[in-house]
């Protein structure tokens, strides 16, 4: 039985475009953010724009499940439901071609929390203060529970300080977080970031790591990427990029001659990072190839790519899937 429940949705966390080429995303009939959401992998069952709808298509065969178009659909990536719409209501489709839901929704809200990234708010009118909620995984409706999870981090003791010199040094505080001990004298132009006892830092405008007792890289390179990933980090010596994992001590994990956004993010298998050459853009993977064309704009988790106003989405042997063209 369906229930009707008031909730406020809290985002644990908040998703951007990565910053390309301009992109009139508006103009699309679908909701890039949703598509990003509901595209991290390609099944054997996806929606596909043709003459004027969306149909679903068996992609082993490239022929429609059914004759039933839709305004927007979008892919079911091993939940057992998905969006559709329909006449400018959004419903629920199962993989089998059927409506769990008739289109009667005026709006939806994914859900971005731990544990409930499956979850889908519907209501039946644009200014609403009531949702039904749909668990797409499960294929139907559910009464959420209460809470937003959130990972435990164990607060960093390393820390850095800025010197009478005008450099930087590094003081690492007690079991309580209090009354720092130098540890490493003030001789640096920048720390840029310290994971674990490693410490990323300019010296002499030259970059290197360091922990308390020693030189771990030498102060070589150039230029430095940060990471979202608390363990990735890209440093360039000469016109080479070396990328380090640095989750105990700095281990090499690829060389190559692309400066990579996103590095760590990439969730198709075997990606690394986002490149830009010739003003567009490419996945570089960890065995350093790329996909086998560049792209006007790729999403931030390299699952989905735009190009001269075709949408593709990708799997995991790389292959683009052709979403919607027009």
């Amino acid at each position: 039985m369906k229930k009707m429940i008031i909730f406020l949705i809290v985002f644990c966390s908040y998703k951007t475009l990565l910053s390309q080429n301009k992109i009139e995303f508006n103009k699309f009939p679908f909701d890039i953010e949703t598509l990003k959401d509901l595209s991290y992998k390609k099944d054997s069952i996806m929606p596909k724009f043709m003459g004027d709808k969306f149909y679903y298509i068996n992609t082993n065969t490239n022929k429609k499940i059914s004759e039933s178009g839709f305004q927007v659909a979008y892919p079911f990536v091993g939940r057992k439901s998905s969006l559709v719409k329909i006449d400018d209501n959004f419903g629920i489709i199962d993989i089998d071609g059927n409506l769990l839901t008739r289109p009667i929704y005026k709006v939806f809200q994914l859900w971005h929390t731990p544990m409930r990234d499956n979850f889908v708010a519907l209501c039946h009118t644009y200014n609403c203060s009531s949702f039904e909620v749909f668990d797409l995984k499960k294929g139907e409706f559910i009464v959420p529970g209460n809470g937003c999870a959130e990972p435990y981090f164990e607060t960093e003791r390393i820390i850095p300080f800025k010197g009478k010199n005008k450099k930087y040094g590094v003081n690492k505080l007690d079991e309580n977080y209090q009354n720092g001990k130098m540890i490493i004298q003030p001789l640096y132009d920048t720390i840029y970031c310290i994971r674990r006892s490693l410490i990323v830092a300019r010296k002499n405008g030259k970059i290197g790591i360091v922990n308390e007792n020693s030189a771990i890289l030498p102060f070589s390179y150039s230029k430095v990427i940060l990471s979202k990933d608390p363990n990735l980090i890209g440093l360039k010596i000469n016109s080479k990029w070396e990328y380090y994992n640095l989750y105990n001590k700095p281990i090499l994990v690829l060389e190559s001659k692309y400066e990579c956004e996103n590095i760590g993010e990439i969730i198709i298998k075997d990606g690394f990072g986002i490149y830009k050459i010739n003003n567009k853009y490419n996945v570089l993977f960890k065995d350093g190839t790329s996909l086998n064309q560049n792209y006007d704009w790729i999403s931030d988790k390299g699952t989905m790519a735009i190009d001269n106003n075709k949408v593709f989405i990708f799997g995991n042997d790389k292959t683009p899937f052709l979403y919607y063209e027009k």
